[in-house]
């Protein structure tokens, strides 16, 4: 392998290190010589994400430099074909925005991209992209047979997940875990000493995983070292005079509150419908049907919504059974979601649970009793796995999507969709009754105390305030904050308002860490996460695309910031050529074929 260490580059470059969720309170309580390294010769800051803080809307708002309002996405899945069962897993064609690479190669610079999230189908640049979270698992690179001649050199096969992804085994999900981000590391090394390359952007996404799956700290801290270990290769591969910026898409940490049943909440007050024994979508066969890479399309599931938020989707995405045994608690791995079959006839085992169900009312425990306990106890995926699809209606109800007034469609969105006459596919509430609708949600939402008699939301917000662009009309009519992040949002509809939660979740800072010549020795108090961009563009020396929300920070930089209209930027991912065949294979992947 020849390195690139000994040659000083001829122009600039910059190589950002993304690593989710990654906080800087974490990295102060472990032992880790390459963050280390740059935190002691360069600048670092709290880093704010947008909103809603998940990766989904996250990395393409770091990516692009722009907000969710600008770009589009606000959630893993894309809604605008209707109601949350009919919503398909978003791809890099929902973000509606150049990226750092389309204006590198508009510029004939040269990128290296590996394993970014919403990164799939991969665009055709100046240079290599090898998707990253939400591809499948056997997604192409850019350019063709990069990730043969990657798997070829690293002698092993090239992977997006883990190969313990779904497993229920800690040991075998943890090592799991710590051999992909290993294989990062290597990733990293061989495309960095290979390529051409002006910009180069290598994400890690298990230092989100583990805490959404792991509550002991030592599989925290041994996460941390691995990624650790990216962050020393990386400098010991790059040549001097080479930019350095590692940022994370959000931060994470405890959340000692509680689980926030908003659907309930507005079953409350009248604005939303239940219906009884309605299909979940089957996103734990669909993540095993992506892990395999399997492109068959198998018809239509029974529906396309899961646990989680309406999705058996954790807090940031694909779902399976969490290795601390809380399966689809509120992770990046959460849920675990079997096969759901509708069958006409009537099994043994749901009489059974009927009449369990019935017997325990008796005595007044209900249905919601049993699930919230379970809900609490992290069992509520497993309390599902095995009570049969015709006697759920017995277990929760869930939403009728188009009967009801507004509702939270997802819980990662942190808001609530008012479903519209004349917008929504079967929208109920007319055009002049919006702003009241509107105001009702908020006033419930606003006026809302926990258990403990505290504001459960630190914000509650119209659209409008919070977004502004040409896709704010797409993101929810309502959104909102959790005091301090300290709670969850739930949709299902239990019987209760609150639970218990207990567990890790996002935080809205994440970390900014930079060194390098164009960095001068100002910390600003705290950055926006749409800024890492524009400063990414003004490291190059090249001006800041104007369509770009952030912006770099006074005294940060010491190199010249201007900015340039750019209006010879292509995003190609390839669409043209095979639109059908792409959107085909891509739900087909998860479950919707």
């Amino acid at each position: 392998m020849v390195s690139r260490r000994d040659q000083p580059p001829a122009s600039p470059r910059t190589v950002v290190l993304g690593f989710d969720a990654l906080s800087l309170a974490y990295l102060d309580d472990f032992s880790l010589p390459g963050f280390d390294a740059l935190r002691s010769r360069g600048v670092e800051a709290p880093l704010r994400s947008t909103h809603p803080p998940w990766t989904a809307s996250a990395w393409p708002s770091m990516f692009t430099g722009t907000d969710p309002g600008v770009h589009g996405v606000y959630d893993f899945f894309d809604h605008s074909t209707g109601y949350p069962d009919e919503a398909a897993i978003v791809t890099r064609e929902d973000v509606r925005a150049p990226a750092l690479w389309n204006y590198c190669s508009a510029r004939e610079l040269p990128s290296v991209v590996c394993n970014l999230p919403v990164t799939y189908p991969a665009d055709r640049i100046d240079g290599t992209l090898i998707p990253g979270y939400l591809a499948p698992e056997s997604a192409p690179g850019h350019p063709e047979g990069v990730r043969e001649e990657l798997s070829a050199a690293l002698g092993t096969d090239y992977r997006i997940y883990s190969r313990a992804e779904t497993s229920n085994d800690t040991e075998a999900k943890l090592a799991g875990y710590l051999d992909l981000i290993d294989l990062r590391r290597r990733s990293a090394e061989y495309l960095l000493s290979t390529r051409e390359w002006d910009l180069a952007v290598i994400q890690v996404q298990k230092t989100d995983a583990v805490f959404h799956n792991f509550e002991d700290r030592d599989a925290h801290r041994r996460v941390y070292e691995a990624a650790d270990g990216v962050v020393e290769t990386v400098l010991e591969t790059i040549p001097p005079g080479t930019n350095v910026i590692v940022c994370s898409d959000h931060g994470v940490g405890p959340v000692p509150g509680y689980r926030i049943y908003v659907n309930e909440i507005l079953r409350r007050e009248g604005l939303v419908e239940a219906a009884a024994g309605r299909a979940e979508a089957s996103f734990g066969a669909a993540k095993r049907r992506l892990l395999d890479g399997n492109e068959s399309a198998n018809g239509r599931e029974e529906s396309s919504v899961a646990e989680s938020n309406g999705r058996n989707v954790g807090t940031d995405g694909i779902g399976d059974a969490g290795a601390n045994g809380r399966t689809g608690r509120n992770g990046e791995d959460g849920g675990s979601g079997g096969d759901t079959k509708k069958d006409s006839s009537v099994s043994p085992a749901a009489t059974a649970v009927t009449a369990a169900t019935s017997a325990l009312g008796h005595v007044g425990i209900t249905p919601a009793d049993v699930y919230a306990t379970a809900q609490r106890l992290g069992l509520a995926d497993v309390l599902k796995a095995v009570v049969p699809d015709d006697a759920r209606g017995g277990v929760t109800e869930t939403v009728d999507w188009p009967a009801s007034a507004a509702y939270c469609r997802g819980r990662n969105e942190l808001g609530v969709r008012l479903n519209v006459d004349g917008r929504e596919p079967a929208g109920v509430v007319p055009e002049s009754e919006y702003e009241a609708t509107r105001e009702a949600v908020i006033t419930a939402l606003r006026d809302l105390r926990t258990p403990d008699d505290e504001p459960a939301f630190e914000w509650v917000r119209p659209q409008e305030a919070v977004y502004e662009g040409p896709r704010t009309e797409d993101a929810c009519d309502v959104l909102f904050m959790p005091s301090e992040m300290d709670h969850v949002v739930e949709t299902q509809l239990v019987g209760r308002r609150f639970v218990r939660a207990e567990c890790y979740d996002h935080k809205p800072l994440g970390s900014f860490i930079a060194s390098g010549p164009a960095f001068d020795s100002s910390t600003p108090d705290e950055l926006s996460l749409t800024d890492v961009a524009p400063i990414v563009m003004a490291t190059l020396g090249q001006p800041i695309p104007e369509r770009m929300t952030g912006t770099v920070p006074d005294g940060l930089l010491n190199v010249p910031v201007s900015t340039a209209e750019y209006t010879n930027v292509a995003v190609d991912t390839g669409a043209d050529e095979a639109t059908d065949d792409r959107i085909t294979d891509r739900l087909s992947d998860l479950g919707y074929l």
